[in-house]
């Protein structure tokens, strides 16, 4: 692993918004004093759990409460919004931040509410998506943009602010072959989902490498974390949320009959029963963390791999007890990771059951 992220969903398990998205800033400020160099958020709509709609504003004000840590966009759905409004945005926070923003693009989640309600067929995302990233690179790279495509047509665009760096990172949050292709050609760094097995992800890899052999992409790869002084504690804290996650995505799955069957986030229904999720999580106490991880980075290989940790309790102390035990115990005893210097009053889980 080369670096580490925080992914930061702004849930809201409280039934209260301006609690969830106190909780949720508190965690991020927590996890950049601990030395985490990314934070990632996700975009969902009409959902009372995850209250990160408005994934923009949410990184707006992420740059003005933190200092260093990079802001990750992980990622926007592109297809329901107009390309040309996302520039703004994009430019904006990156400008706000300092240049801190890392912009992650996806062509829709695997929940139906979002397609129906924004007007969107999944047959017609992916193009979308392409269309408007080739947009997005046209208002990047210049003004007085010409641009005409199926869904989108501009003369003489010019779109402000500018921004601040060129180019602009983009990751892809997408495993399909066009994508891979694309990101192989461009540069863009590639996400994978909590749910892929480390192997399918090291075949995602050396397919990308065999496009491009001379560089390896800058690869985001998202994991479930739990990690406890106890690991029976650590496994009885996590399994809730994970249990729920994939009840979730089964839900998903059934809801949408398809031929082929749906594969949310490009995985099997198989793939979100308990044990599968759990097996491919950071789970226990900071001795299993330490050899999962070495587990994972064997699997993937000797590649630049920005991990990034979902913490996977209800309970925010909890999760913000796990982060620090990870930053103390679990990071440095993993080989050729940068060492932090951690910021005072980052490490007491004193009063915290995990």
């Amino acid at each position: 692993m080369s670096e580490f992220a925080l992914f930061a969903n702004f849930e809201n398990p409280f039934g209260d918004t301006a609690r969830a998205f106190r909780e949720s800033v508190d965690t991020v400020v927590h996890a950049e004093a601990l030395g985490f160099e990314q934070v990632w958020l996700t975009e969902h709509h009409f959902n009372a759990f995850s209250v990160s709609a408005s994934i923009f504003s949410l990184l707006a004000h992420l740059a003005a409460k933190t200092e260093r840590i990079k802001l990750g966009a992980g990622a926007v759905l592109l297809p329901f919004h107009d390309p040309v409004r996302v520039g703004e945005d994009a430019a904006t926070v990156d400008a706000l931040s300092g240049g801190r923003l890392l912009l992650g693009l996806a062509k829709g989640g695997p929940f139906p509410d979002q397609f129906r309600n924004f007007g969107v067929t999944h047959d017609e995302s992916r193009q979308r998506l392409f269309e408007g990233i080739d947009l997005l690179e046209k208002v990047f790279a210049g003004t007085r943009v010409s641009h005409d495509s199926a869904h989108y047509r501009y003369d003489d665009l010019s779109v402000y602010p500018r921004p601040i760096r060129s180019p602009l990172p983009i990751w892809l949050a997408s495993m399909a072959d066009e994508s891979l292709s694309l990101a192989a050609e461009r540069g863009y760094g590639l996400m994978g989902p909590s749910a892929a097995p480390a192997a399918k992800m090291r075949a995602l890899l050396d397919a990308f490498h065999a496009l491009q052999p001379e560089r390896s992409p800058p690869f985001v790869l998202a994991r479930y974390l739990l990690c406890a002084r106890d690991g029976r504690r650590a496994r009885e804290e996590a399994l809730p949320f994970i249990r729920d996650f994939g009840k979730n995505m089964r839900a998903v799955i059934r809801r949408i009959p398809a031929e082929p069957p749906l594969m949310p986030f490009g995985e099997p229904e198989a793939a979100y029963e308990e044990e599968r999720l759990l097996g491919n999580a950071i789970v226990g106490d900071p001795s299993a963390c330490i050899e999962q991880c070495l587990a994972l980075r064997e699997t993937l290989g000797p590649r630049p791999v920005v991990l990034l940790l979902k913490p996977a309790s209800y309970d925010p102390a909890v999760n913000r007890c796990s982060l620090t035990l990870f930053a103390e115990r679990v990071r440095p005893a993993l080989p050729d990771v940068p060492s932090l210097d951690l910021e005072k009053g980052t490490s007491s889980c004193a009063t915290v059951s995990a």
